[in-house]
């Protein structure tokens, strides 16, 4: 093929090959097929990207790491929606995730872990349909005709309270807080949180991480029952993502927006009505404003950093569980000690 050589700066006839390339993604060196092109001239080599020549070495990168991890594809995730007949705005707001974020990972971007997991949950007709049933951001119609379409594919679709029975229903151990997983008092935490002005979601974790650890420390019990795990930015509640997406669901009293956050974009999330600060006593209540005040001008970014010197955080790996025994060791001073 004939082609402009940007080092001699002369149209010719290019010869090209192939050679391997090993990629770094998230730690794992991937080695794929790259394609180059050879100046006769100046006997240079270089890459171009024609019309004709669609291959892209990171993207076929990717593509190598998701199906490596077990992850999500962007073609299925277009399938789906054709499947289902959801736009992108249908899919996110049932996820509970940013339209542009779900348009990025269809275009090829490689998608986070805590994401992936949301939509590998979200794909699942069997969860689709509780998250398609909770919703007030569907048109009532699309609504119904998803709930038609999907009890025809699986009458045996599982409930809500099903679901919370997969990933809350686990007794009192040190990983708990020694106490029993109380979905009411973690949703109410969160609203605490985000009522009424709103938090980026990589703070909302952190918040309840010290809110729940903070407590154990001075009561040997936690708030919530939550476990916590150890993601790249910072302790999170295990399987959070599961949890907000049946916050999400209820449009009427519960919100996200993506917004920019300096040159990033996150997700802030904003309850539109107060919490049920009834279903806490008093030494919770206690601990929950001094989180709050704690970090209420620190950024995501800050709060992140704080938490990655936590031991607990430090001593553990991705995915791993955060034991509550590190709550001896917290970085948590303020003016009540």
């Amino acid at each position: 093929m004939n082609g402009f050589c940007p080092h001699c700066e002369k149209e010719s006839p290019l010869e090209m090959f192939q050679a391997d390339e090993e990629i770094n993604v998230r730690g794992e060196l991937i080695t794929v097929r790259t394609i180059y092109y050879r100046c006769p001239n100046c006997g240079s080599n270089f890459d171009i990207i024609t019309p004709e020549d669609s291959y892209d070495p990171l993207a076929a990168a990717y593509e190598e790491y998701r199906c490596r991890k077990g992850m999500v594809q962007p073609a299925q995730i277009k399938e789906f929606r054709k499947k289902y007949g959801l736009s992108q705005k249908d899919l996110a707001d049932l996820l509970g995730i940013g339209v542009a974020t779900l348009s990025r990972y269809e275009n090829g971007a490689l998608q986070e872990e805590a994401h992936d997991q949301l939509l590998q949950f979200g794909m699942d007709p069997h969860n689709l349909i509780i998250l398609v049933e909770k919703s007030t951001k569907l048109s009532e119609d699309k609504r119904q005709q998803l709930i038609q379409k999907l009890n025809l594919e699986d009458p045996h679709k599982i409930s809500v309270d099903t679901l919370l029975d997969l990933y809350g229903n686990y007794g009192p151990s040190i990983y708990s807080g020694y106490k029993r997983f109380d979905a009411t008092k973690f949703y109410e935490a969160i609203r605490f949180f985000c009522y009424p002005n709103g938090v980026y979601k990589t703070k909302l974790n952190k918040l309840l991480f010290y809110a729940d650890f903070l407590f154990y420390k001075e009561t040997t019990v936690s708030i919530t029952g939550a476990k916590y795990a150890h993601a790249h930015h910072g302790p999170v509640p295990d399987n959070f993502e599961y949890w907000f997406s049946l916050l999400l669901a209820d449009a009427s009293s519960f919100e996200s927006h993506e917004m920019d956050c300096g040159d990033v974009t996150g997700e802030q999330y904003r309850s539109l009505i107060q919490p049920e600060i009834a279903v806490f006593d008093t030494a919770e209540l206690v601990v929950l404003a001094r989180v709050k005040d704690k970090f209420e001008h620190s950024s995501s970014r800050k709060i992140r950093e704080i938490s990655h010197s936590e031991k607990g955080y430090l001593e553990t790996i991705s995915g791993e569980l955060i034991s509550y025994s590190y709550a001896d060791s917290l970085n948590f001073i303020d003016k009540a000690g």
